[in-house]
């Protein structure tokens, strides 16, 4: 990582009771490595902005936080879209996604960047919640085995080990990026199976990294059975060299700073 630029986003819907956790939990070290902290809110009905910019009068995380509210309800991939594009805009060289909800723990960011770091041919690293480490608290046993399933089948179709679809916490590489194509991907919370199945297909060099992940108090947008078999019928269309034609431009994602 020569002279990194790393901007932090963090999509929030409805994380009221947990995004004070989640900026407590970003210790000193990534606040001092990172450029950004970008609270993204995507018009949560709670009071969510509100605590963001309570915290942020605290002082603690000082200039480098931000929070912004996205112009319409863009769902969780049209947020991470918003990421992408501000990063590419303002020269960031890698975003570090971490949900608002508090499920991933916030300075194992750290891990990530460190991994980064090390392995300049493995720049675009993926936190795993299935992984030989990884530590699971309160994780339904029926989610885990439905996403081990997953995880199975993804890696046979694209002879590429997978060892998570999607987690709340992930660095991305900008220059392993392509607004071409994940311009296009759903809105919606399975954008993170289509932007794997980008990243294989590209030929990226990625890597995996075993985190924590907790159930605690979160709110789930997911309904898990709808979420298994669109995950499957990605992978089929991917197969067959299907892919999203949403016709998306930058235009369509926007963001405006709450002060």
């Amino acid at each position: 990582m020569s002279n990194p630029k790393i901007l932090v986003a963090i999509p929030a819907y409805r994380c009221a009771p947990q995004i004070t956790r989640v900026l407590d939990e970003i210790d000193d070290k990534l606040a001092e490595r990172v450029s950004e902290i970008a609270i993204i809110d995507n018009g949560s009905p709670d009071d969510t902005v509100e605590k963001a910019l309570e915290y942020k009068k605290s002082g603690r995380l000082g200039e480098k936080l931000h929070v912004y509210q996205n112009v319409d309800n863009y769902n969780l991939g049209g947020t991470h879209k918003v990421a992408f594009l501000k990063a590419e805009n303002e020269g960031f060289t890698h975003v570090l996604i971490l949900h608002g909800d508090n499920q991933a723990k916030s300075d194992e960011g750290n891990m990530l960047i460190d991994f980064a770091e090390n392995h300049p041919d493995q720049q675009t690293v993926l936190g795993s919640r299935f992984s030989k480490g990884s530590k699971l608290q309160g994780y339904d046993w029926k989610r885990i085995y439905g996403n081990k399933v997953l995880n199975l089948c993804y890696s046979i179709v694209t002879f590429r080990q997978c060892k998570d679809l999607g987690s709340g916490l992930n660095l991305f590489a900008m220059k392993d990026m392509d607004k071409r194509t994940y311009l296009n991907f759903a809105d919606k919370l399975t954008f993170n199976f289509e932007l794997l199945l980008d990243l294989v297909k590209r030929k990226v060099n990625f890597a995996y990294l075993p985190i924590t992940w907790r159930e605690e108090d979160q709110v789930s947008n997911a309904r898990n059975w709808n979420i298994f078999r669109t995950a499957l019928v990605n992978l089929v269309q991917w197969r067959f060299g299907k892919t999203s034609s949403l016709n998306k431009t930058e235009n369509d994602y926007q963001c405006k700073e709450v002060l």
